[in-house]
């Protein structure tokens, strides 16, 4: 049937013959108001994301501090400690949760995080094999030196033994206090 200013024409996509009041601008992305003349029922939808552009951000930081001090506490080992241990004993006192680096004998730092923390007065007795030595009720048993130090139970079993005079990391606790 003729319609006047309606004439047939093929859609590109689908191949088929519409009029061409039922054609509309398939819009692209450069433009979404140019494109090809396409079939209404095969245009594709426009994705709303598709034209979405990035808003320019200020990096600059408002406020800045300077950098803090990188000094580390450090203590020694008091007693030795047996590899599959989980208690050390130290002469600082650092906090539950805090983070602890015990040189162990073949020089690796392991690394752990402090789970209790009893502070002791004296020092404890240890057996033949250098562990701490509890009484029946778990209580260390102190000999009388006059000394002070705090016995450290740790989040993992010491991989290797820790010997007296080790070097223990304590990154919580500032050097500068402890000289």
């Amino acid at each position: 049937m003729y319609i006047p200013n309606d004439w047939w024409s093929i859609d590109p996509i689908t191949g088929g013959k519409f009029r061409i009041s039922e054609f509309v601008e398939q819009p692209t992305k450069d433009n979404p108001n140019t494109g090809d003349w396409v079939y209404r029922g095969a245009v594709d939808p426009v994705n709303p994301q598709e034209y979405v552009v990035g808003v320019e951000d200020d990096p600059s930081v408002p406020v800045s501090f300077g950098d803090t001090a990188n000094a580390m506490g450090e203590t020694t080992v008091i007693e030795n400690a047996s590899a599959h241990t989980l208690e050390i004993f130290i002469s600082l006192t650092p906090a539950v949760d805090d983070p602890i680096g015990i040189v162990m004998d073949n020089g690796v730092a392991f690394w752990s995080f402090v789970t209790v923390v009893e502070v002791l007065t004296g020092k404890p007795l240890v057996d033949v094999n250098g562990n701490i030595v509890r009484d029946v009720n778990g209580d260390i048993v102190m000999t009388a030196d006059p000394y002070s130090g705090s016995l450290v139970t740790i989040g993992s079993y010491l991989h290797y033994d820790a010997s007296s005079g080790n070097t223990v990391y304590l990154p919580a606790l500032d050097n500068e206090e402890w000289q």
